[in-house]
């Protein structure tokens, strides 16, 4: 009741009783005050309401949560968070974000880097490097790219060497890339055209030899091209030109020649002839005809049948070759027209020819010069 006439305090105002009306003033303040408080049964339902709300309150917090695990996703975690602050799973969303977020980060960085494997390009790699600069095959990546820098500039030396195809473009290529791709090809190319330029030198020498024609060019070939493509020709040519030096390099008794010299050393010089020095004039005499059928070829005709005359006293190869070559060497210093023909006046014998005897067969042969000159050979 009490209840009743707090909601109607206007209908108690409106009493007409006027002796009545200090008593309902009274009566209306006291009821205003009684209003003023809850009553018990507000209270009790107000406790009674507490429970539900918190209730309603967990209810919705433990839905929203499952919905968010069903949605598994950042999203309704991030929503889930927004909405229930203080909720029960609170720092089971926050960790959920977290691991959402690195699978993302990681099949992101996976699918780069396949991308990049795809590409296979520098450009490719580099790109993945700066997205992805802490990644996991960020290391593998900086090793490709400076793996393909390596290579491409491996491959562009590479064409530069066989654009210029030398010798010194590959040997360059070898002396900077010696792990390069292409260093087995390069070695080979160096082998053949070293194997070319030995065939064409080959060649040139021989065709000069045979230009010459002479001993000392053919032997100069062989000695040079040991294993030359002409070495065989060049044997062959050599042992026809010494038969044919042989042949025109007349016979000299030089056993008769150097006893006599070494007798004529006797009666100027007294003493005695010993062994020794006939037999140093012999080898001298042996290696000047040697030397004189070896070059044959490069004496000229007219020089051979001035200087090696057998009707002379005393005959000696020593003295022939010493005048074939002088008058080589002069005709090739001043020329066959400025020079003219005999009569030639022969040089001394030179010692490293004739070391042992030269003098002995000097100054024997000085008794024998008067009748010599008129052959047009004088000794001094």
């Amino acid at each position: 009741m009490t209840g009743d006439l707090c909601q109607q305090p206007k209908r108690a105002g409106r009493i007409v009783f006027p002796k009545l009306a200090l008593v309902a003033a009274i009566a209306g303040a006291a009821l205003m005050s009684a209003c003023s408080q809850p009553s018990d049964s507000q209270q009790t339902a107000e406790q009674q309401q507490q429970p539900a709300d918190e209730q309603a309150r967990k209810d919705a917090d433990e839905k929203a949560w499952a919905d968010a695990e069903k949605t598994g996703t950042v999203a309704a975690y991030t929503a889930y968070l927004q909405n229930f602050g203080a909720g029960a799973h609170v720092s089971e969303a926050s960790q959920r974000i977290v691991a959402l977020n690195e699978q993302a980060r990681k099949a992101a960085d996976e699918k780069a880097w396949a991308d990049a494997e795809k590409a296979g390009t520098a450009a490719a790699y580099t790109a993945y490097i700066q997205n992805f600069g802490g990644g996991a095959h960020a290391a593998q990546a900086r090793q490709r790219v400076a793996e393909l820098n390596r290579k491409e500039a491996d491959d562009k030396a590479w064409a530069d060497a066989v654009r210029a195809g030398t010798v010194a473009a590959f040997t360059a290529y070898t002396q900077n890339f010696s792990a390069g791709a292409h260093v087995a090809e390069a070695h080979q190319r160096l082998a053949a055209l070293d194997e070319q330029a030995r065939k064409e030198a080959d060649e040139k020498a021989w065709a000069d030899a045979e230009k010459a024609g002479t001993a000392t060019a053919l032997t100069g070939y062989v000695q040079k091209f040991g294993s030359g493509a002409h070495v065989a020709e060049a044997r062959q040519r050599l042992a026809a030109l010494n038969t044919q030096g042989r042949r025109e390099v007349p016979s000299i008794d030089i056993q008769k020649t150097c006893q006599a010299a070494a007798g004529a050393m006797v009666s100027l010089m007294g003493g005695t002839n010993t062994e020794q020095d006939v037999n140093a004039c012999l080898d001298s005499e042996q290696k000047a005809r040697d030397q004189i059928v070896k070059d044959g070829a490069t004496y000229a005709s007219a020089d051979k049948k001035q200087c090696m005359r057998t009707d002379v006293y005393l005959p000696s190869y020593v003295e022939w070759l010493t005048c074939l070559e002088m008058e080589r060497d002069v005709r090739k210093m001043r020329g066959e027209d400025q020079f003219g023909a005999g009569p030639y006046t022969l040089p001394k014998v030179s010692p490293t020819i004739n070391p042992a005897a030269t003098r002995q067969s000097q100054r024997g042969r000085e008794r024998a010069s008067s009748r010599r000159k008129g052959s047009g050979l004088e000794i001094y």
